[in-house]
C-alpha cells in the first residue's frame, strides 16, 4: 500500500515539474526573442544615424554620375581653334573690312597688334596679327567671307574635346550646391556657438569652391560658344602663286615667267636705289681725286 502512494507522489511530482517546465520555456524563449528583436532594431538605428552623412555622400556621388552619363550622352563639348595666314595689297582697307565682317557676325575682337615697319626687299611693309572670337555657328560664314579680303596662304583647323572635363566639374559643381543647402539648414537648427563657428567655416570653404569652379565652368562655356580665330595679315605688292596637285603645266609657265619678271623688276629697283644711295659718296670721291690729280700736274 506505502509503495504505491509512494509511486503515486513521485508521479505527480515528475508531471508538475514537467508542466512547469512547459511553461517556463516559451516564456524565457520569447522574452530572448523579443530582446534580440530589439536589440537589433536599436542598433541599426545607431548605425543608421551614424553613417546617414556617409550614405548621402555616397548618394550624391551616384547621382552625379547619372547625371553625368545622360549629359555626355545629350552633347560634345568641342573648343575649335583656326588659324589664317593671308596677304593683301590694300593693307587698310582689308583691315577696315575684316573689322565690318567681325561686327557682322556678331563677334569680337579679343587682341590686335598691328606694325608698320616690316622690311622687305627695301620696301616697308604693314603687318597685323589679329585674335578674334567668333560664335560657333558663325565660324563658316565668316571663314567664307573673309577670303574677300586677300589672299590666304595658309588655314588650318584645331579641335579638344573637353567633354569629360566639362561634365565632371558640372557634377562637382551640383554636389557642392547641395552640400551648401544642407549645411544652412543644419546652421539652422545649431544652438551651440561651437558647432555654428564650424559650420560656418565649412560653408565658407563650400562657397569658394563652388565660386571657383563655377567661373572654370563660365570659362569653358566660353570657349566652347566662341571659336578663336588668330588671323596674320602682311601687306605686299605681289601675292604668292600657292601650286597645287591640281595646278596645270600652263599655269605653272606663266606663274614662272611672272616671276622671273618680278624678280627682275625688283633686281632693277634694288640697282637704281643703289646707285642712287652711292652717287654722294662717288661724287666726293671723284672730286677729290680731280683735286688730287691736278695738284700732281702742278707739280
Amino acid at each position: 500500500m506505502w509503495e504505491k502512494k509512494r509511486i503515486i507522489v513521485i508521479s505527480l511530482i515528475v508531471l508538475i515539474v514537467i508542466s512547469v517546465s512547459l511553461t517556463l520555456i516559451p516564456k524565457n524563449t520569447n522574452k530572448s526573442t523579443r530582446d534580440n528583436i530589439v536589440n537589433h532594431e536599436m542598433a541599426s538605428n545607431t548605425k543608421s544615424v551614424e553613417n546617414s552623412t556617409e550614405d548621402d555622400e555616397i548618394a550624391l556621388d551616384n547621382g552625379a554620375t547619372e547625371n553625368k552619363v545622360d549629359n555626355k550622352s545629350s552633347s560634345q563639348k568641342i573648343i575649335t581653334n583656326l588659324f589664317i595666314s593671308m596677304e593683301t595689297k590694300e593693307f587698310d582697307n582689308s583691315i577696315n573690312h575684316l573689322n565690318n565682317i567681325v561686327n557682322k557676325y556678331k563677334g569680337y575682337i579679343e587682341n590686335s597688334d598691328i606694325s608698320y615697319n616690316n622690311h622687305v626687299n627695301n620696301n616697308i611693309y604693314k603687318y597685323a596679327q589679329y585674335t578674334i572670337r567668333m560664335p560657333k555657328n558663325s565660324v563658316d560664314k565668316f571663314t567664307n567671307e573673309i577670303n574677300k579680303i586677300g589672299n590666304i596662304i595658309s588655314q588650318s583647323t584645331s579641335k579638344e574635346d573637353i567633354t569629360k572635363e566639362y561634365y565632371d566639374t558640372e557634377s562637382k559643381l551640383n554636389v557642392l550646391k547641395i552640400k551648401e543647402e544642407r549645411i544652412l539648414k543644419i546652421l539652422e537648427s545649431a544652438e551651440k556657438i561651437e558647432d555654428i563657428l564650424k559650420l560656418e567655416d565649412e560653408l565658407n570653404k563650400v562657397i569658394y569652391e563652388k565660386e571657383s569652379i563655377t567661373n572654370e565652368m563660365k570659362d569653358m562655356d566660353n570657349k566652347i560658344s566662341y571659336s578663336t580665330l588668330i588671323i596674320n595679315i602682311t601687306e605686299v605688292d605681289k601675292f604668292s602663286n600657292i601650286e597645287t596637285t591640281k595646278t596645270s603645266f600652263g599655269e605653272k609657265i606663266i606663274n614662272t615667267f611672272n616671276n622671273s619678271l618680278y624678280f627682275l623688276k625688283l633686281t632693277m629697283e634694288n640697282i637704281i636705289i643703289i646707285v642712287i644711295y652711292i652717287l654722294p659718296f662717288a661724287l666726293i670721291i671723284g672730286l677729290v681725286y680731280l683735286i688730287i690729280n691736278k695738284f700732281i700736274r702742278k707739280k
